[in-house]
């Protein structure tokens, strides 16, 4: 019984490989030449049972698993079928996971195992049926990084290895950067130690001749900086082969591929996709390097890559030293050397190169053998790209380069939409099963159904047969097949939409024979089988009866429900109780053999928590949790319980995580403990008795070291609970990861697209004139922007940041208008291709009310700043309200470049709001504009945060107010004070929430008021009664009044407007009993809806609180959506100490 790997097949054991005796060379081609025949060529007959060793199953790249016993469509449901457990790791699994049956694992026993890469450079080996008992940490792990000084990446494990079982070891490539320079290696790992074999790794390196891009003196030498090792490896006759792409097109990029010895690692071969051109990258959306023996005169058989946008300058006879850009290679490997054979380019290539509508985002599979209608025989391949035509090709005749009309077997064009008319192009590959191929294509910006085309006697299908009734947006899927033979096909599919977004993947299995049939979705059930967060381009891995899923933190493995049992929640005794001075825990499990993991601070406990050896003593507050691991059980739940200490304050407990946030965050801190006071720090000092009391939530709106200690009658204090929190911007909007499901919230217009995950403003076509906007105004009074954009064949014209109020529609003119002028109430900044009116062919400048963006500018020539570059470019965008600063970065070269422009963007565009995106044209000329990250923060204006006491920043104080330490003193208990305090600069009003602690000390008279107002930051008004608010016009004010003036009563509150004396009518406080004078700290906390004002005064000691509110519309009576906030006060002829301790201002 053999295996359905072709690897299996075609490796040849390495000692026999290179240089073999032509006897037993012979022998092993007759062998190969038999598996050959026929589809028997892909499946094969190995010993090896029932393992995954290469990329998508086969060196065909079919994606067939073919002997699957377990899993059939009657019993994959949500009901039998599910998620059995997780693994963690280190970081994201982007290369498909690999399976190998029954491996010993030295000191481990026997295992079936199933090894992942993440993008960190581990790669760990798991046991892939279980997580119980020693099997819940990895069989092994090993960083690729150590020895080599390297620091983790985001792009260190991105290709599928591959595994040789008559050698036991994986190959696997990784990109590291060492003290900044990157490097790419090649690991030789034996698969059941994970230590490196035959003195690897080794550095993958060298270089050809040529004049392309990036060239010196006519050699081309591979700059792993400009690379990206995306497809999987390939593993054949004893043959490594390792290809390259570009980072998005950045920089002076070519495809390639480097050939070593699997036996002895040295290098053979190198191929340059464009070593006389650019580009031709090879990354095929992460499938692997398809290949086939398929000829006695051909022992190391042959290759078929395809390459991506660059350089197309082939015809017959080829060679190596041709350009094959946007193609399709056969490649000989004859001794490991890559030879160009034969290659297919479409005839619309150099349209197609243009809008960057590459074939090299798919990859091919290798079809089996076909008799034809007419009786001769054809040796079919399949492929897509990104404009989403499905190619039959002969592997025999590709077709070559015919600028007419394409010679290949046959076409199929999937429906076209978006501007550049392509149909559901593919990132990775489709799979073949039982004369079906399936598709996971998706169109551009758009959802599409996984498809299937039938196949037969040579032909497909001109329609899906069946498809599925789920949508899948970019990237797609690519699918994987599993079967008994020829029966029980299930498709396996991963739904990675909501990746842009840190979601979950979504797994789906369909009925192989009718993809309307859904057999199962993880999200059925998604508390018991979601997968983890979405990434792209990876795919399921089917082996054996088990599913696994590689996602940005974990490997799941999917299996039939009930196989294994789960291992019992441990238990406690005693359960959760109080206790005093000591208290004795016992933790059992009843599953036999199980280990007890545990943890004393209600953290969720791993295998490398506390081992529970035995009962043991507490003497404090304690939230145990504990898990239980056992042999051939999966890990069950986890057991929680809380032992409290009658002589010890239970530890607060925070309802926020320590971690990183966006935006400002609300803490709320409570403690179990009856009658506890909790004192809290967020400077990091430690609290103590004379700390903060804690009475209402927290804000939480710039990173803080929260520190907490709460305090119960009759009990020694807790211990410091303490959480660091990280808070980035909340920006207005941001795209991150790409644009992928933006045409919600962005406006396209004219030429704007999607390529792939980028927003393309123009696509290469002529006479094109484009705009984007965020649909939504968003404030510009101040604001930062950051974009990355890249100008791709840029002849002309460029591209402007604009901002404007003539609606997310607008659209400028074509040509040296760039798509802005005549936009009015605008302003615009451009990057600008082209010398139209001397402004020089590399050239910045800002613009205003649709002007025409040519002169004046800046020139940017001798700046380090190549707009014609082809690098991805950064641009920053500061604005203050006075200046907007702009600064633009090379990615690739590191030059910097910076100016600051002079403007009134709200006086330009008419508002405060306004729409913000991109305008673009090409004219009579071409060039593909895209913009790849996005992020917008506006109205980020600054706004009191005093939580842990004043200081003198953006601090103005009037009269009798000043600062003593860190708390601001509006009196200071003499006679007839008056005073106000503001915040230095106006805070939007439209909607808030404020929080502030005051005190009374020594108090007779009269009281302070918060307040908002337009009057400016010296505002003072009458005191006595007047509580220093009394006549300042467009204001409004809710007062803490102590002092009886017109029978208001001497405990009072109220909300006054434009300067009313602040008297009557008021709201006694009297029936709560707060006692603003009794010397409490108190607390406010004041809410605005944008309708309601709502406030609620509590005192944390007395246990009393106050709460009322007030319809009202603030920016009338303030005449606008921003006013200066602060405080007033005056004592009158009594005397008072009245202390504002801290103060908080968040305006969303």
């Amino acid at each position: 019984m053999k295996h359905p790997v072709a690897s299996s097949v075609t490796i040849a054991h390495p000692s026999t490989s290179l240089g073999l005796s032509s006897s037993r060379r012979s022998c092993l081609l007759s062998l190969r030449i038999c598996f050959f025949l026929g589809f028997a060529s892909y499946i094969g007959t190995s010993s090896i049972e029932a393992s995954v060793l290469t990329a998508h199953n086969d060196n065909a790249r079919t994606g067939q698993y073919l002997k699957e016993l377990v899993l059939t469509p009657a019993n994959v449901n949500t009901a039998t079928f599910g998620k059995l457990f997780s693994q963690p790791v280190d970081s994201p699994i982007r290369a498909q996971p690999l399976y190998v049956s029954s491996l010993t694992i030295p000191g481990r026993g026997v295992h079936n195992v199933v090894f992942v890469g993440s993008s960190n450079g581990t790669m760990y080996a798991f046991d892939a049926g279980s997580n119980g008992g020693s099997d819940a940490k990895p069989l092994w792990k090993s960083s690729l990084l150590a020895g080599t000084g390297s620091k983790p990446t985001v792009y260190t494990i991105l290709g599928t290895p591959v595994i040789d079982p008559t050698t036991n070891t994986m190959y696997v490539a990784a990109m590291t950067s060492d003290s900044g320079t990157w490097t790419a290696r090649l690991h030789a790992l034996d698969i059941t130690t994970g230590l490196e074999k035959f003195g690897g790794p080794t550095l993958i390196q060298g270089s050809v001749a040529g004049t392309g891009s990036g060239s010196v003196g006519g050699v081309l030498t591979f700059n792993a900086g400009l690379e990206i090792q995306r497809a999987g490896l390939l593993l054949q006759n004893g043959v490594v082969y390792v290809p390259f792409a570009s980072i998005n097109d950045n920089g002076a990029w070519h495809g390639w591929i480097f050939s070593y010895s699997a036996a002895t690692m040295q290098p053979i071969s190198i191929f340059c996709t464009t070593p006389n051109g650019t580009g031709g990258g090879i990354w095929q959306g992460g499938a692997g390097l398809a290949a086939e023996v398929n000829n006695p005169n051909q022992p190391f058989g042959r290759m078929f890559v395809s390459t991506g946008n660059g350089t197309i300058a082939t015809a017959p006879p080829y060679t190596n030293s041709q350009s094959y850009a946007m193609s399709l290679i056969d490649l000989d490997l004859t001794g490991g050397v890559m030879t160009v054979e034969d290659e297919f380019t479409p005839f619309n290539a150099a349209s197609l190169d243009a809008q960057d509508g590459d074939l090299g985002s798919g990859g091919a599979v290798l079809l089996p053998s076909q008799v034809l209608a007419s009786g001769t025989t054809l040796n079919p391949l399949v492929h897509v790209g990104k404009y989403g035509t499905i190619t039959i090709l002969n592997r025999n005749q590709l077709g070559g380069y015919n600028t007419t009309a394409d010679q290949v077997v046959q076409e199929v064009k999937t429906p076209s939409s978006g501007y550049s008319s392509w149909g559901s192009g593919i990132w990775g590959s489709p799979a073949y099963w039982n004369n079906k191929i399936y598709f996971g294509g998706v169109p551009s910006g758009g959802t599409n159904s996984v498809t299937a085309y039938s196949f037969v006697k040579g032909v497909l299908s001109s329609a899906p047969t069946s498809q599925t009734a789920e949508q899948f947006a970019y990237p797609g899927p690519t699918p994987s097949i599993s079967a008994n033979g020829t029966h029980s096909g299930i498709v396996w599919v991963l739904k990675n939409d909501a990746y842009t977004i840190s979601g979950p993947a979504l797994l789906l299995a369909y009925d192989a024979t009718n993809l309307a049939n859904l057999l199962y979705a993880s999200n059925a059930n998604s508390a018991r089988d979601t997968p983890g967060p979405a990434i792209r381009f990876n795919v399921p891995t089917v082996a054996n009866g088990r599913v696994y899923v590689g996602t940005a933190n974990q490997l799941s493995v999917y299996g039939i429900l009930g196989n294994l049992p789960t291992v019992a929640s441990p238990i406690f005794t005693p359960s959760s109780t109080g206790f005093v001075g000591s208290q004795v825990v016992s933790i059992s499990d009843a599953s036999p053999g199980a280990k007890i993991y545990y943890t004393t601070d209600g953290s969720t406990p791993s295998i490398s928590s506390n081992l529970y050896t035995g009962p043991f003593t507490i003497t404090s507050s304690k939230i145990i949790t504990a898990v239980a691991n056992a042999p051939g059980y999966l890990q069950g739940p986890s057991s929680t319980a809380t032992y409290t200490s009658s002589v010890t304050t239970m530890d607060p407990s925070l309802s926020l995580a320590a971690g990183e946030y966006s935006g400002p965050q609300m803490l709320t801190i409570t403690d179990s403990s009856p009658g506890a006071v909790i004192y809290y720090t967020v400077d990091g000092s430690t609290p103590t008795t004379s700390s903060n009391i804690y009475a209402q939530p927290l804000n939480i709106p710039v990173p803080e070291t929260v520190q907490t200690l709460a305090v119960a009658p009759g009990l020694s204090p807790s211990f410091v609970v303490t959480a660091v929190y990280t808070i980035d911007p909340l920006y207005t909007f941001a795209y991150p990861n790409g644009f992928v499901g933006s045409e919600s919230t962005i406006q396209f217009n004219g030429s704007t697209t999607l390529d792939d995950f980028r927003l393309q403003l123009t696509n290469g076509g002529l006479n094109e004139q484009s705009s984007a906007f965020y649909n939504t105004p968003v404030n510009i009074q101040a604001f930062t922007t950051d974009f990355v954009f890249q100008l791709s064949n840029p002849q002309g014209d460029g591209l402007t940041f604009t901002i404007q109020n003539s609606g997310p529609n607008a659209v400028g003119g074509n040509g040296d208008a760039l798509g802005y002028a005549t936009i009015p109430n605008s302003v615009a900044v451009k990057f600008d291709l082209v010398n139209d009116q001397g402004e020089g062919p590399d050239s910045t400048g800002i613009y205003l009310n649709g002007a025409m963006p040519t002169v004046p500018a800046i020139d940017l020539t001798n700046t380090g700043i190549n707009l014609h570059s082809g690098d991805y470019m950064q641009a920053h965008i500061t604005y203050d309200g006075a200046a907007l600063n702009l600064s633009i970065t090379d990615q690739i070269t590191g030059a910097k470049w910076s100016h600051s422009f002079a403007v009134n963007i709200p006086a330009a565009v008419g508002a405060n709001t306004a729409y913000v995106g991109f305008t673009a044209s090409s004219d009579s000329v071409s060039a593909s504009q895209k913009v790849t990250y996005w992020t917008y923060l506006g109205s980020q204006l600054t706004v009191p945060n005093y939580p842990a006491g004043f200081d003198n920043g953006n601090l103005v104080m009037n009269g009798n107010a000043a600062l003593t330490g860190s708390t601001l003193h509006l009196t200071n208990g003499g006679a007839s004070q008056l005073s106000s305090a503001y915040f230095s600069q106006a805070v939007p009003i439209a909607k808030f929430t404020t929080d502030f602690d005051f005190q009374f000390t020594g108090a007779t008279a009269d009281g302070f008021t918060f307040v908002l107002q337009n009057a400016g930051t010296t505002a003072i008004g009458a005191g006595g009664g007047g509580l220093g608010y009394s006549g300042i016009p467009q204001s409004a004010a809710i007062k803490f009044d102590i002092y009886n003036n017109a029978g208001e009563g001497s405990d009072s509150t109220g909300f006054y407007q434009n300067g009313a004396p602040p008297t009557i009518p008021s709201i006694d406080l009297t029936p709560s009993s707060l006692g603003l004078n009794l010397g409490h700290l108190d607390h406010a906390h004041i809410v605005y809806d944008g309708s309601v004002l709502t406030w609620t005064i509590t005192d944390p000691l007395g246990h009393r609180f106050n709460t009322n509110s007030k319809t009202v519309s603030l920016s009338e009576i303030l005449g606008g959506y921003t006013a200066y906030v602060g405080f007033t006060a005056a004592s009158g002829d009594g005397t008072a100490i009245q202390n504002i301790v801290d103060w908080t201002y968040t305006s969303p």
